[in-house]
C-alpha cells in the first residue's frame, strides 16, 4: 500500500477524472442535477478519509460505494422524480415505447440495481458492493425487476409479433 502522502498526491492528480466518472455514475442513478454535487461530495470525503481505505489499488471502487450510497440516502428523502433520469434507457419513438418509464415505475432497491447492472455494466458483485448488500440481494432485485419490466413492457412486443 501506498504512503499517506503518496496517496494523497496520487488522488489530487486524478481529481479530475475520478469527478468525471462519479458525476456520470450519480448521473445515471437518477441524481440529475445534483450529481455534480454529491460527486464532490464524494470526492471530498473520500479524501478526508483515506486513511481508511485498505488498498490504495480499490481507490476507485471505494469511491463508487462512496457515492452510490449518497445517491441512494438523496433517492430516500426524494419522492419526485425528474425527467433526466435514467437517460440510457432507449425510447422507441416509432414503437411508443418509453423503457425509462418503465424502469422509473420499480422500486427504488430494483431502480438502481438496474441502472448499476444493465445500464451501467457492474457485475452483481460490483453492484452489491457499492450498495453495502449481498449479491444476492442485488440477484434477487434484479430478478424482481425483470418481471416487472416484462410485464410492463408486454404491450409493446405484442405490437412487435403481430
Amino acid at each position: 500500500m501506498a504512503l499517506a502522502g503518496d496517496l494523497e498526491d496520487s488522488f489530487d492528480a486524478q481529481y479530475t477524472v475520478l469527478f468525471t466518472e462519479l458525476t456520470r455514475l450519480c448521473r445515471a442513478l437518477g441524481a440529475a442535477d445534483t450529481s455534480e454535487d454529491i460527486a464532490q461530495e464524494s470526492l471530498i470525503e473520500g479524501r478526508s478519509h483515506l486513511d481508511q481505505l485498505r488498498d490504495s489499488d480499490a481507490l476507485r471502487a471505494w469511491l463508487r460505494v462512496i457515492a452510490v450510497r449518497r445517491v441512494t440516502r438523496q433517492r430516500a428523502h426524494i419522492r419526485s422524480t425528474s425527467e433526466h433520469e435514467l437517460s440510457y434507457v432507449p425510447v422507441d419513438a416509432e414503437l411508443g415505447m418509453d423503457a425509462s418509464a418503465a424502469v422509473m415505475r420499480l422500486p427504488q432497491r430494483e431502480r438502481i440495481a438496474v441502472v448499476l447492472v444493465h445500464g451501467l455494466g457492474y457485475r452483481q458483485e460490483e453492484a452489491a458492493e457499492m450498495l453495502g448488500i449481498t449479491r444476492g440481494t442485488i440477484a434477487a432485485s434484479l430478478w424482481k425487476a425483470r418481471r416487472k419490466l416484462a410485464r410492463d413492457l408486454a404491450p409493446y412486443r405484442q405490437g412487435l409479433e403481430q
